[in-house]
């Protein structure tokens, strides 16, 4: 009863009211009807007095698992839309939300004696939220760098290729240089005995020819390697072979002779 004057007189008059309510009832239970008597009387002073704020939440507001707090309290569905006495020139701190929304708030004060209605608005949706990142499993790194590898060995093989070629494509010049110039040489040679020019062509001749014998040595190692990293590149692998048992399956074995060059590829896939 005390502490309901005192919030009384310093103006907090929807606090006193509910104090005062309770002295009441407690007044009543210890039949001390003075006590009711002085409740009641300053309960009908402070009727006059009480600032009252309403909540009012529209249909269109109404969400599943809506929630609406005013300062510490939950305010149930029973209290929206009733005016309820609050303490004047005191911040009031109101929020809603409710589950997938963006939560509103707003803060509110009311002057002595006034009464004053908030309508809550629709609450915006929030957003879907972002997609979790993909994390990789051993067996899809394990592919992604098979596949890394394959395009890297698919490259080296073009490139292999591309040079085997160029270096086939010189020998194959350098040895019908050799045959011209040899076939040169017998017009200025009796036998083994040659003049000046039968012996340069010669000697030219046979630098076109070593030049030719290399160029083709090179171009079939080159193409070699080249067929054999392509091979592999399209072969599928064993990811079912312990590690450190995958065997290669593809050999080039390549042969070169003075006058002669071949390349053995061999396996299985």
């Amino acid at each position: 009863m005390n502490l309901a004057v005192c919030h009384a007189r310093e103006g907090r008059t929807a606090s006193a009211w509910v104090e005062f309510q309770e002295a009441m009832e407690i007044a009543r239970q210890a039949k001390r009807n003075d006590r009711v008597r002085l409740a009641k009387r300053e309960l009908k002073q402070l009727e006059k007095k009480l600032s009252r704020l309403t909540i009012e939440v529209p249909d269109a507001s109404r969400l599943p698992g809506l929630a609406v707090h005013r300062g510490l309290d939950t305010l149930g569905e029973g209290a929206w839309g009733t005016a309820v006495p609050v303490d004047p020139d005191t911040e009031i701190a109101l929020e809603v939300e409710a589950p997938g929304y963006k939560s509103w708030k707003l803060t509110v004060s009311l002057h002595p004696e006034e009464q004053k209605s908030v309508v809550i608005p629709k609450l915006e949706k929030l957003p879907p939220p972002p997609p979790k990142p993909h994390v990789k499993t051993k067996a899809e790194i394990a592919a992604e760098q098979e596949r890394e590898q394959k395009k890297t060995q698919r490259t080296i093989a073009y490139v292999l290729g591309g040079a085997g070629l160029v270096a086939v494509g010189v020998g194959s010049y350098f040895g019908l240089r050799a045959m011209s110039k040899k076939a040169e040489t017998e017009e200025h040679c009796n036998g083994t005995l040659c003049d000046p020019t039968g012996l340069e062509l010669n000697e030219q001749a046979n630098r076109a020819a070593t030049v030719s014998n290399v160029a083709f040595g090179v171009g079939l190692v080159a193409l070699g390697a080249g067929s054999y990293f392509f091979v592999i590149s399209q072969a599928e692998g064993d990811n079912t072979a312990p590690e450190g048992r995958r065997d290669a399956r593809v050999r080039v074995t390549p042969s070169i002779a003075p006058r002669s060059g071949a390349i053995l590829v061999s396996g299985r896939w």
